[in-house]
């Protein structure tokens, strides 16, 4: 029940982290979001309690239009994904429960953004330990329409207004409970938006299983014929694999250079004759897919066909295509090669086997059509990928956020690379070859992000480092074996030889220069127990008397 009316406690939430003056803070993993909470209130107010948290929340919702009535199907989907609570001390509260009219009242705040989720944030069935990892991990502020981290102009990070990642300071004002139904009585309820961007660090190269398994083509093969109705000159193969990825840039770093990566496409022509020569190639059209899949019920697979959330009633796909560049690559040369021995005949993939990655061969498998022994042709073209930077004046900036897979929400990217050529003695038909190759996108968290530990935690790891710094090794206390004579002469280094040393870390040690017997497992054995001497120093010796 929320308390309503002109005497209403006026309720600020302010930050004390040096972000107060930004439009929108933002933070990453490990920094510390610092504030102070406000509370005038207009009258004298009974106060029980005062909620101070830091929430993650995320909202879908799928619409199917009917073609039978004009009814349209709504599903929506809600997660809790974060609820970090500030502890408020009873010092603080005043000692009568009440706040004193015109009177403001603060309440500091701190919150660690964390670097993973609690295992019970991700409680549903999954397919296997891989998704409940990914699933643990915190989302990055997506579609939130307040997101906005330069300066006062509203960025499109490409999500649709069904899957919304919202994060913010949230304040309750709880005064008493309702009779009839026993639930807070809630007089103050504000909040206070921030973007968190967590790190996310880079993620090995995805296992693709080109086909009906996935979106995703690393290889293509194509026929190249000068006409219609013209003989075939050749086969021509293009391959790729993912690229190192995006590197997202810390959230407060000036550094102006782009996020760039590179990735490499091999080319092989095999000719239908020996007289056949390569295509001239023409341009190169590099585009970025920005894909987010959206659910009303918990998904329990990372997506990896956009089929599958194409028709269904509580799931949906919102994919948009970032032109990145183009380019003209006429000027890049043939290689021919002889092969010298027997090469490998490419054998047709096999569903639902992994593609090995063409980066892992110097030049690409043969064709189907290749015939053993004959020459071929390759070539190769390093691909500069830029993420579009800001400019001035742009009201359409685009933002990237990194890739992540949450339970109801996932976004991915891939790149979309359009290869043309030119046949020789064909003048119309320009044949072009396309890959869709994944790439993931990372962050780097801020260079001051620290872990907040406790003042035992900071003191142990300070004479941890002081030890490294100076080379200190641990001391090592020095002592000495020297096995005992048996007086009756049954037992001696001429007739038994020395037994071996043993480490009995519980025997009690006699002080300097003195000896003293211990009771050990040897006496079990009928052998005499060793005496311990501890020397100033050198190693552990074993002498004889």
């Amino acid at each position: 029940m929320a308390y309503k009316g002109k005497n209403k406690p006026t309720v600020n939430i302010t930050l004390t982290d040096g972000q107060q003056d930004a439009f929108i803070p933002s933070y990453s993993t490990l920094d510390e979001i610092k504030g102070n909470v406000t509370v005038t209130p207009q009258v004298e107010t009974k106060i029980d309690h005062i909620y101070i948290t830091l929430e993650c929340t995320v909202k879908t919702y799928i619409e199917r239009v009917g073609t039978a009535s004009a009814t349209n199907t709504r599903s929506e989907g809600y997660d809790s994904r974060l609820r970090l609570v500030q502890p408020i001390p009873e010092t603080a509260m005043p000692e009568s429960g009440k706040l004193g009219p015109g009177k403001s009242h603060t309440f500091p705040f701190e919150f660690a953004v964390p670097k993973e989720l609690l295992p019970k944030s991700c409680e549903h069935t999954i397919d296997n330990d891989v998704v409940r990892q990914a699933h643990l991990q915190l989302p990055p502020t997506l579609g939130d329409p307040m997101a906005s981290v330069w300066g006062k102009t509203m960025l499109d990070d490409m999500a649709p207004d069904m899957s919304i990642v919202s994060y913010f300071v949230r304040v309750r004002l709880v005064s008493g409970r309702d009779e009839k139904t026993g639930k807070h009585i809630f007089i103050g309820d504000e909040i206070k938006k921030v973007r968190i961007i967590p790190a996310v660090p880079e993620h090995p190269p995805l296992a693709v299983l080109e086909g009906k398994q996935d979106d995703y083509r690393l290889r293509k093969e194509k026929p190249l014929k000068k006409g219609t109705f013209q003989k075939r000159i050749g086969t021509l193969v293009m391959e790729s694999a993912q690229p190192r990825s995006l590197h997202l840039l810390p959230l407060r770093s000036e550094d102006p250079h782009p996020v760039t990566t590179m990735a490499t496409i091999r080319l092989r022509f095999d000719p239908a004759s020996s007289d056949a020569q390569p295509p001239r190639l023409g341009s190169l059209v590099t585009k970025l897919k920005v894909a987010t899949f959206f659910a009303a019920k918990r998904m329990h697979d990372i997506p990896k066909r956009s089929a599958d959330f194409h028709y269904g009633s509580d799931r949906s796909l919102y994919v948009i295509s970032v032109p990145l560049s183009s380019r003209c690559v006429a000027s890049v040369e043939w290689a021919k090669n002889t092969p010298r021995t027997t090469s490998p005949r490419r054998e047709p993939s096999v569903p639902g086997s992994p593609v090995v990655p063409a980066s892992s061969f110097a030049t690409p498998l043969p064709s189907e059509s290749y015939r053993e022994g004959q020459d071929y042709y390759t070539a190769s073209l390093v691909v500069p990928i830029t993420l579009p930077g800001k400019v001035e004046g742009n009201t359409n900036h685009k933002v990237f956020v990194p890739t992540f897979h949450s339970c109801l929400i996932s976004r991915v990217y891939a790149l979309d690379l359009t290869l043309s050529c030119h046949t020789p003695g064909a003048s119309v038909i320009v044949p072009e070859m396309h890959l869709k190759i994944p790439v993931q996108i990372s962050a780097e968290p801020n260079a001051d992000a620290r872990p907040k530990i406790s003042q035992g935690e900071a003191e142990a790891i300070a004479r941890r480092e002081s030890l490294h710094a100076g080379n200190v090794e641990p001391p090592v206390p020095a002592y000495s074996e020297e096995p005992q004579t048996a007086g009756d002469g049954s037992w001696s280094p001429q007739n038994g030889g020395f037994p071996s040393r043993r480490e009995i870390p519980h025997y009690p040690v006699s002080p300097i220069g003195s000896r003293q017997s211990v009771d050990a497992p040897e006496a079990s054995l009928g052998l005499p127990p060793p005496d311990y001497t501890i020397q100033t120093s050198g190693r552990p010796t074993v002498s004889s008397q």
